[in-house]
């Protein structure tokens, strides 16, 4: 046990630790992280840009909507409710333009099948025809399902 106490000792004044220092200060532009900021880049014109938003607002939807299927009237569930509503009138009508855009077909027909909206079954159902692979035609034919048993 005393053989390593010099070791111990010596390590403890040869490392040095790093402290968090909190977030940091200073920074020219504060992050945008709205979903209004991510409904613009859904329909921009940079290829990345357009499949991280359309994954960011897919995550950001289907939490909204785990909540908002529960029963009951708690505060949690009535905001749920209204989130989806407000990504219905903002997230929806730029999914619809966006179905033609390979990269992002898949988040978008998952978004507009989990918003259960009706303006986008013709374009979903032309998409499920036209699509490519096995895998892209359940995910449209699970929004095109959803979307079907809410009316």
């Amino acid at each position: 046990m005393n053989a390593f106490l010099p070791l111990v000792l010596m390590w403890g004044l040869t490392t040095t630790t790093a402290h968090a220092a909190g977030p940091l200060k200073g920074l020219p532009v504060k992050q945008d992280t709205s979903t209004l900021r991510y409904a613009s880049d859904l329909v921009g014109t940079d290829a990345p840009k357009r499949l991280y938003a359309a994954r960011v607002l897919r995550r950001r939807v289907r939490t909204a909507w785990r909540l908002a299927v529960r029963d009951g009237t708690d505060m949690h569930v009535l905001e749920a409710r209204q989130t989806l509503s407000e990504f219905d009138s903002l997230i929806a009508p730029r999914c619809i333009r966006q179905l033609d855009v390979p990269a992002t077909l898949r988040p978008c027909a998952q978004i507009l099948g989990l918003l259960e909206t009706r303006s986008a079954l013709p374009f979903l159902k032309d998409q499920r025809e036209r699509a490519d692979g096995w895998i892209t035609r359940r995910i449209i034919g699970k929004a095109i399902g959803r979307i079907e048993a809410a009316q």
